[in-house]
């Protein structure tokens, strides 16, 4: 999940995973899923919960850094 660009339509277990953290931090933005395909949900989701952390500007963008990442607690799949 590196790179500023979101591997939009990629699937894997982790997409799920991580989804359901977001909604459980309540920083979920999805009308469907969460689900294994990447989807822009998943990426604004995301970059809302790294503002709740703190992060502005750039460092609130995807992609998920390891602080963040470590902080939402997706467990392994």
């Amino acid at each position: 999940m590196s790179g500023s660009k979101p591997a939009l339509g990629k699937s894997s277990p982790i997409f799920t995973a991580m989804g359901k953290r977001l909604v459980a931090e309540c920083c979920g933005l999805y009308k469907e899923g969460p689900g294994p395909k990447l989807g822009q949900a998943d990426v604004d989701s995301y970059e809302k919960f790294q503002r709740k952390l703190g992060y502005t500007g750039s460092a609130a963008k995807w992609s998920p850094g390891p602080t963040s990442w470590s902080k939402l607690k997706v467990p392994n799949v």
